[in-house]
């Protein structure tokens, strides 16, 4: 099957990284040879998709007859153009400049609004594979994701194909869908991409979107994201670097401290933040952090104090 789309890049992108770190990409699954794919439904009908890097371009393989344009459109906004870490400006702190060094050839991945905040979900406090495997059966099941499609599922249909992530999910799933269904097709893609902090506050409004979901969703689809998505670890990470000063506690002040924190070295900030939480997972851990091993030690006050080197 020859290449339909071709995404040129600024420098080499690394398809890994981007594919591992980012909530859009849990709609994707690894294939041979470095490749990923997925199933792009329209109106209903499946098309698989799969794209791979070559050289420093994107290329993407699918046959979609009639719906190719459309289909080259939403791939294109997907995967922005091309836009990498390596182009954001991340100038404000060394460990800023650190991360986008190491991770320059990363993709910044969008998604459409309620497809990313079904992922988001999705993803709560459960492993990648998990989510995958059960977008992908959820999408099959529905002909697409969109509100009016998961509102049509049997609420016992969604509890089975959502039970790897957890049943209690599926209640949330299809109160949301079926709120967004009644406000019409486009009303929430046009609420979200909204400036301004109305639609943060309608995303946390919904059922099993609380302050950190609502975030993360923020920071993939608008552009001037209102906060930052906030954990443990994010806390963590950005504490011991010197981005941050807080007392340790997940409080609904102190993530509203922290945000405004970060976000003060521009809101690129808040799209590289499973970049930083990454960093807590393998090195900066709760424990006794790995110093020795992580590329941002040189830039780090917590390394510095610990006699890094």
């Amino acid at each position: 099957m020859p290449p339909e789309l071709i995404i040129a890049c600024e420098s080499t992108p690394d398809l890994e990284a981007t594919m591992q770190r980012q909530i859009p990409a849990l709609a994707w699954q690894a294939v041979e040879d470095g490749g990923w794919q997925r199933i792009v439904y329209r109106h209903g009908l499946g098309i698989p998709v799969r794209v791979e890097a070559n050289g420093s371009e994107l290329h993407f393989r699918f046959r979609a007859g009639a719906e190719q344009r459309a289909l080259c459109a939403l791939l294109t906004t997907t995967f922005r153009n091309g836009d990498q870490v390596g182009g954001l400006a991340l100038d404000g702190h060394p460990a800023l400049r650190a991360l986008r060094r190491h991770h320059r050839g990363m993709i910044l991945l969008s998604g459409s609004p309620f497809e990313t905040l079904v992922l988001a979900i999705l993803a709560q406090a459960r492993p990648a594979d998990a989510v995958r495997t059960v977008f992908s059966r959820l999408a099959a099941a529905c002909g697409g994701i969109t509100p009016q499609r998961v509102a049509a599922l049997p609420l016992p249909r969604l509890a089975q194909l959502v039970r790897l992530v957890g049943e209690a999910k599926a209640a949330r799933l299809h109160a949301t869908a079926a709120i967004l269904d009644r406000r019409g097709a486009t009303a929430f893609d046009r609420m979200i991409g909204g400036p301004g902090p109305h639609a943060l506050t309608f995303l946390m409004s919904l059922p099993g979107v609380a302050t950190h979901t609502a975030a993360i969703v923020m920071a993939i689809i608008n552009n001037v994201p209102e906060t930052v998505p906030i954990d443990q670890n994010l806390m963590r990470v950005a504490f011991r670097l010197g981005l941050t000063d807080h007392d340790g506690r997940l409080t609904k002040p102190g993530i509203r401290r922290v945000a405004a924190d970060l976000l003060a070295y521009g809101p690129d900030l808040a799209r590289v933040h499973p970049l930083l939480q990454q960093v807590a997972l393998d090195t900066c851990t709760a424990g006794v952090p790995d110093c020795r091993r992580c590329f941002l030690a040189d830039s780090c006050r917590l390394a510095a104090g610990a006699a890094y080197g």
